[in-house]
């Protein structure tokens, strides 16, 4: 018997405490019968709609949710498209919200009931009002007696006193309620005071660096409820951070693991993060890209297997050609280097297609005629010698891969100024160029034979043949589209001598910019 009645009693009080829990406020909207209005809150500019509802005759009406809402900056908006905050925390989510539709009056005409953190927060800003509004006149003074430099001086010295009082609003907020999300929220738009003493420009960024976050808790997520949040953390990735492999990945890294105090806070920064160098067109994108994919795998539960099985397909092809990385070799067949070696090679592509168009008739199915295919192939580049050339064994101190397509209208444009710029340039700097001749697919031979031989004359025409230092490469088989990740021509690849690679997806122009700044560097003594 006392079994059951303890059984009972602990139902009850269950009961009570979860009919306690919820979100319940009540909202009083004068000049304003029989209109609906919103309760939403911020998300960085963004302003995102929670409940609606429908004031009755009085102008009144309540927001009810059985759960409550999360911690964060509110707002009511109206049908004149204004709107005024509130501050909602993970606790008191019970009270009354009194105010008008006129937009210039919403701090002058708010009445708070039941929360005490709502009546601070619109004191507060009424307080603030007024200090903007002193500052501003004394603006308008200085610009009067602008030439009067004592006059200057004493508004001047009137100015820095509204800010101190400024700054002791807060500490007296700080010291009060230190608990309250709305000191948290005013902490968190703090910046930090570089110590004075600090003279030196590199010394003083390295102290802000360090203590960026000082007033800013990457791992509350009410602020992620604010205008606040992203801005914070963009600055600091985009202003703060080296923009190099290694210290972007560690910082994002960082931010990740500080967002996983709440789920809904790591899949904001994990998607924002993600999404950021996914679109990002910096060449170093990538390598934080593939970092940051690599736990969208493993810890996305919010997102399908089929998504996650095609990221490791598109992660395991880039992982091939970071910045950063040795590259994958490449190993290539030389087109000869004078126009007499290369007519010699024109019965060689007109046998491919005559053995390869009737091939294709008899047997249209790629997967059945792929042994007749390979060995066609092979037996046309032979007729370019049995030598193989190794990209990462021919000595440079810098490489320059393109891959090219002679029916690509850039490439038409952009080679022969790439030739012109290496007999100029390019080789005075121990810069050897790599043009690698993407042919078409081996699925149809007839229409590669008509590609390679567009190939033969474009080299042919534009003088490409026989230069030292200029090689014109090419093998069907070598899988270099997967290891250099090319979706586009042409394509630009700088490597140093030891086969790293130092930049992709740049112009000429900008690999010999990079090439100086290396040589600069390396008489610096610097890596």
């Amino acid at each position: 018997m006392k079994k059951l009645l303890f059984l009972i009693l602990v139902t009850i009080f269950s009961v009570d405490i979860l009919s306690a829990q919820g979100y319940e406020i009540t909202v009083k909207i004068n000049h304003l019968p029989n209109q609906e209005v919103i309760l939403g809150h911020h998300f960085n500019e963004r302003l995102i709609p929670d409940d609606t509802i429908t004031l009755n005759s009085q102008c009144t009406g309540t927001f009810k949710g059985k759960q409550l809402l999360p911690g964060g900056m509110y707002f009511i908006f109206l049908p004149n498209r204004n709107y005024f905050d509130l501050m909602i925390d993970g606790k008191n989510q019970k009270f009354t919200v009194e105010n008008d539709t006129v937009p210039t009056k919403f701090l002058e005409n708010m009445k708070i009931t039941g929360s005490l953190e709502n009546q601070i927060f619109v004191d507060y800003q009424k307080n603030l009002q007024k200090v903007q509004a002193s500052y501003q006149e004394l603006e308008k003074q200085k610009e009067k007696v602008k030439n009067n430099s004592s006059k200057v001086a004493e508004i001047d010295a009137k100015e820095k006193e509204l800010s101190k009082s400024v700054d002791e609003m807060y500490n007296k907020q700080k010291a009060e309620h230190p608990d309250m999300f709305f000191t948290k929220f005013l902490t968190a738009t703090k910046e930090p005071q570089i110590p004075e003493n600090l003279t030196d420009q590199a010394d003083r960024f390295w102290w802000y660096k360090a203590h960026f976050f000082d007033n800013f808790d990457v791992s509350d997520g009410r602020l992620l409820r604010t205008a606040i949040y992203q801005p914070k953390i963009e600055r600091y990735i985009d202003n703060m951070v080296l923009q190099i492999p290694d210290s972007l990945i560690a910082e994002t890294n960082m931010l990740v693991n500080k967002s996983r105090s709440s789920e809904e806070l790591f899949r904001f920064m994990l998607v924002f993060l993600f999404n950021k160098y996914a679109k990002s067109e910096s060449m170093v994108a990538e390598n934080v890209y593939c970092s940051l994919a690599e736990i969208y795998v493993k810890d996305a539960v919010w997102d399908t297997d089929s998504f996650k099985t095609e990221l490791k397909k598109k992660i395991s092809r880039k992982e091939n050609c970071l910045v950063g990385n040795i590259s994958k070799d490449i190993q290539m067949k030389l087109l000869p280097g004078n126009k007499a070696a290369v007519e010699a090679l024109r019965p060689a592509l007109d046998k491919l297609e005559s053995e390869g168009v009737p091939l294709e008739k008899a047997k249209p199915d790629f997967e059945a005629r792929r042994n007749d295919v390979v060995r066609i192939l092979d037996n046309f580049i032979r007729n370019f010698g049995n030598q193989y050339y190794s990209i990462h064994q021919i000595q440079a101190k810098y490489k320059l891969i393109v891959f090219w397509e002679p029916d690509c209208s850039h490439c038409k444009e952009e080679m022969p100024k790439l030739f012109k710029f290496y007999q100029d340039t390019l080789k005075n700097v121990s810069c050897n160029v790599f043009a690698i001749y993407m042919n078409k697919s081996v699925d149809k031979l007839g229409e590669l034979h008509r590609h390679c031989g567009k190939w033969f004359d474009f080299c042919e025409e534009h003088g490409f043949l026989g230069v030292p230092g200029w090689y014109n490469m090419m093998n069907p088989f070598d899988p270099y589209r997967e290891n250099f990740d090319i979706n586009s021509t042409p394509t630009f690849y700088l490597l140093n001598q030891k086969n790293e690679i130092i930049a992709k997806r740049i112009s000429h122009q900008q690999a010999y910019e990079l090439i100086n700044l290396y040589d600069e560097e390396e008489k610096k003594g610097n890596k």
